[in-house]
């Protein structure tokens, strides 16, 4: 008997997911709140979209929460109130929230999981590759473990179990800072070189970048630190200072603390240097 699986929310994740199901042969059906461009994409994937709990499948077998981390709860309750939950897996993908927001499906007989994929969703096609090298941590009730890992093995992704004691909230800014703060820093790169690199600047930004990260996972951190900071060259620093906006200025003055902190760690800095980089972070802001 085919597999049923219920999509909530046609999102670049829910979409990718949806795929990723479909792919793998079981019949899917992505479920919005209003029209859109996302319904012929489905139907063109051979997913059914639908707009109500009402059009979904009774005997569906998972059903997962593609939605913002601000409309789980909302879209549990609509769910456990309009769908019946009894002994069905229910995923949320959010790597800020427990199993909590899923209360009301749990009370309805539900069996109810965190499945949080670590990485960005950009594109359906190219995500159902990716999901293949990824890792997704889950925190699930024990009804839900085996649901858990039968997604997992759709998705061809490594699951990873996260204590429920963890902190979520520092879990889920350590992968920001790896993702989205990272892309920033790196657009910020890419401006300050354009004008010596042009249309080169963002590949010379990639290899830098991928030059450090290997050096970082090769050797660690702070003994892959390379530049003024770690050498203790503070007129270097006052002249990147001086370059720069005010309003750059307060950006870098973070930054140049962080650094300052990694290479102190490390080792690689004098206790006077690192006083007079924060001296002049500090005056920066």
């Amino acid at each position: 008997m085919k597999v049923i699986t219920i999509v909530v929310g046609p999102g670049r994740a829910g979409c990718s997911l949806a795929l990723a199901h479909q792919k793998a042969g079981q019949e899917v059906y992505l479920l919005g709140r209003r029209d859109g461009a996302w319904q012929s994409w489905a139907k063109e994937k051979g997913i059914q979209p639908i707009l109500s709990w009402q059009e979904a499948p009774s005997n569906a077998s998972f059903v997962i929460m593609a939605v913002p981390d601000r409309q789980i709860l909302a879209a549990s309750e609509v769910c456990a109130g309009e769908y019946n939950c009894n002994a069905k897996t229910f995923v949320h993908l959010s790597g800020m929230h427990d199993l909590d927001v899923l209360k009301p499906i749990t009370l309805e007989g539900g069996f109810v999981a965190a499945m949080h994929p670590v990485m960005p969703f950009s594109d359906p096609e190219s995500d159902v590759l990716a999901l293949r090298k990824a890792v997704v941590t889950e925190t699930a009730d024990p009804n839900a473990r085996e649901g858990v890992l039968e997604i997992a093995q759709v998705w061809g992704a490594s699951p990873v179990r996260m204590r429920r004691n963890v902190d979520r909230r520092r879990y889920h800014l350590g992968l920001a800072l790896a993702s989205n703060h990272l892309t920033a820093l790196l657009s910020w790169s890419h401006d300050l070189l354009q004008p010596v690199f042009g249309d080169e600047t963002f590949d010379v930004v990639a290899r830098m970048a991928a030059q450090a990260l290997e050096n970082a996972r090769r050797s660690g951190a702070a003994e892959a630190l390379t530049g003024p900071v770690v050498r203790g060259d503070v007129e270097t620093v006052q002249e990147h200072l001086a370059s720069l906006t005010e309003h750059e200025q307060r950006r870098y003055a973070g930054l140049l603390n962080m650094v300052v902190d990694l290479a102190e760690q490390g080792h690689r800095l004098p206790a006077d240097a690192a006083e007079r980089l924060r001296a002049i972070a500090a005056e920066a802001r």
